[in-house]
């Protein structure tokens, strides 16, 4: 039996495979403070409130306590947040899904293949994987999987292409489903756009290569080299940030750009800026856009994966070409000088968000998603 999984906006009452899927565990490698980690929270959330029972297994991570006081019980299997191969599964892991008797298990991130495999074939049950990027492009990416039980979850037809081509993965094997936002999480984030002090540009995200903040430190030079006045920022960590400190010194503008690693809310990060560039070299989920979008912030995006669909230009954000610092200054620039085109793009990308990205919408497909996985993996 055969059935493509890509899955239109839903219609109303598409959701109602709520009925058949009363029990998911989440299977998550670490709950960290992160877009991605918040955004299982949310799914969680939105699920239990529809009446689907969820709980979390994961290899901890101090997000771990929001989703106990949200009411999902959760458990620790420290092996979980290791990179190696699952020789074997944990027997209290095994043991706590058997107890908790899901209708199907749902893993997040793409290091989980074969920790899907392997427990959801101990255990019986069907399985959804959750990949959220792909290395650079130019060789084959093996993600292990028994395409029978198991199915595929993109936040991007991007995305999808790649597993396709570049993992040789079934397509209708994959699932379509934009992550969702909370609108209402954010409303506390939103500030206004009339503020008389300098202006400040930001990128909020990891710092690794493929989130191109090198271009945004090199856009930086020129808008200040050109004489605009504005503060950067750039907020997060990872391996790129010796390298993008570096990069600020030799420009000669450490009085301009600041690189700032800790702090505990990223979503605050994002409230300090009155433009948020999101420089990315490779495609990804988008939430960082969405989020952006969701905090009423004008978002300056590189024309990677889905940004070319969340962002219509001029319109809901500004394009610029990827690894080009000098079309990102241009848009930055153009930001700084129109405010009220800042104030057009605000309100427009806020609406397109509730829209088309709101938890609920989304919440709506995945129901469907997982009805119509369970009857396919009933069938064979």
């Amino acid at each position: 039996m055969s059935c493509t999984l890509t899955l239109p906006s839903p219609c109303k009452g598409e959701g109602s495979g709520a009925g058949q899927v009363r029990k998911a565990l989440f299977v998550a490698a670490g709950l960290r403070d992160n877009n991605i980690c918040r955004s299982i929270l949310r799914l969680a959330a939105e699920l239990r409130r529809r009446g689907v029972e969820v709980a979390v297994a994961c290899g901890g991570g101090p997000l771990l306590p929001d989703f106990q006081r949200a009411g999902i019980p959760a458990f620790v299997a420290p092996k979980l947040a290791t990179t190696r191969r699952p020789l074997l599964v944990p027997r209290a892991l095994r043991d706590h899904v058997a107890s908790f008797g899901p209708d199907l298990l749902h893993f997040f991130g793409r290091p989980l293949a074969r920790w899907a495999v392997r427990l959801a074939g101990l255990t019986a049950k069907p399985y959804v994987l959750t990949v959220a990027s792909f290395p650079s492009p130019g060789h084959r990416v093996k993600v292990p999987g028994d395409w029978r039980r198991g199915a595929i979850m993109a936040a991007s037809e991007e995305l999808r292409e790649e597993l396709v081509n570049r993992s040789r993965i079934p397509k209708d094997s994959i699932a379509v489903i934009p992550i969702g936002i909370a609108l209402e999480e954010y409303e506390r984030y939103e500030a206004t756009h009339d503020r008389t002090a300098v202006p400040v540009v930001g990128t909020v995200g990891p710092l690794t290569e493929e989130r191109g903040c090198e271009f945004f430190v090199r856009a930086a030079h020129q808008v200040i080299e050109r004489g605009y006045s504005a503060q950067f920022l750039i907020a997060g960590d990872g391996p790129e940030g010796r390298a993008l400190r570096r990069l600020i010194h030799e420009l000669r503008i450490d009085r301009w750009v600041t690189l700032t690693e800790a702090f505990t809310d990223y979503r605050r990060m994002i409230a300090v800026l009155d433009i948020c560039v999101v420089p990315a070299v490779r495609e990804g989920l988008g939430l960082d856009v969405l989020e952006a979008m969701a905090c009423r912030k004008p978002v300056v995006a590189t024309g990677a994966g889905p940004a070319y669909t969340l962002i219509s230009d001029g319109e809901t954000g500004l394009l610029a070409p990827k690894k080009d610092p000098g079309a990102i200054a241009e848009k930055v620039i153009r930001l700084l000088r129109e405010p009220e085109l800042a104030r057009r793009i605000v309100d427009a990308a806020y609406w397109m968000v509730r829209r088309r990205f709101s938890v609920e919408a989304t919440t709506e497909q995945l129901l469907a998603f997982y009805a119509r996985h369970i009857g396919r993996s009933e069938a064979t």
